[in-house]
């Protein structure tokens, strides 16, 4: 993941809510280890470096964050893949995963030449979502936690507000919204220029404006940031549209704030002055 992490925690005393945020970031560290590419006896370091057909034990983590990486690829056809960068033999289906995985013996088999998993986006989301369950057990019930300034996760709403105040939009289409018990990530070219990729393709992804997914979980939220960054309006349109906890916003050519899903249900209902 190699990324910051954030959590700010409302509605309760320091010494307690500091005690709460030492133990999500325990977590965080703990999951750090397992799925980063770049600690070397990690379990998604260990299967970067299997030959094609060899099968490796994994922990329970790992197993989860791929499973759900697998599904969200098939989901998105491929518009988000945490293992796009692998070697794949020419007769190798172009819409599968570059593996396969067997929950009950906890393995991961390889099916690519050379197996490229890299988790960057998901992971951190993954990350997150561990976090608000760790946080959840110390009853915190309203907290606000962020990884890597793109993914956020607004659990509750402190008090006397509707909820955590999150914006989308860039510009003069920026607006603030609040957002409870959800996930709101974003994926863009600001940071580190044109580096996202179409799988489908191998090139970069053609647009160069950001976007935002709005989902139940910062996993989901994570990937399918990523997912539209690359897919067109219509099929990020079709996606939201087929799954009704999804929500999506991007700047389109001429900086205008387009959204679909629950994301434009949430714009066409906010009331009142913007905050910004």
């Amino acid at each position: 993941m190699a990324t910051a992490f954030e959590i700010v925690v409302a509605d309760h005393q320091q010494p307690y809510a500091r005690q709460a945020a030492a133990a999500a970031f325990r977590e965080i560290d703990r999951l750090e280890n397992e799925l980063s590419r770049y600690i070397e006896s990690s379990d998604i370091s260990r299967a970067n470096r299997m030959a094609c057909g060899d099968t490796l034990t994994i922990g329970h983590d790992a197993l989860e964050c791929l499973l759900l990486a697998a599904d969200l690829s098939l989901a998105t056809g491929r518009t988000f893949d945490a293992g796009y960068a692998s070697v794949r033999s020419a007769d190798f289906p172009s819409d599968l995963p570059p593996f396969t995985l067997n929950p009950e013996a906890h393995t991961i088999t390889s099916c690519a030449v050379s197996l490229r998993l890299d988790l960057g986006a998901i992971g951190k989301g993954f990350a997150l979502d561990r976090a608000v369950e760790v946080l959840r057990q110390w009853n915190i019930q309203s907290a606000c936690l962020n990884s890597g300034g793109s993914t956020v996760f607004a659990l509750g709403a402190p008090a006397g507000e509707p909820g955590w105040w999150l914006g989308v939009g860039e510009g003069p289409s920026h607006v603030d919204l609040a957002f409870v018990d959800v996930a709101l990530s974003g994926s863009g070219t600001a940071v580190k220029g044109a580096h996202l990729m179409d799988p489908r393709s191998g090139g970069v992804a053609p647009r160069n404006r950001r976007v935002w997914a709005l989902a139940p979980g910062a996993a989901q939220s994570d990937a399918l940031s990523t997912a539209f960054f690359v897919m067109s309006a219509a099929e990020i349109a079709r996606f939201c549209s087929a799954h009704p906890t999804i929500g999506a916003a991007y700047v389109d050519e001429q900086g205008r704030l387009r959204a679909d899903g629950s994301l434009a249900a949430m714009l066409q209902a906010a009331e009142g002055p913007q905050r910004g």
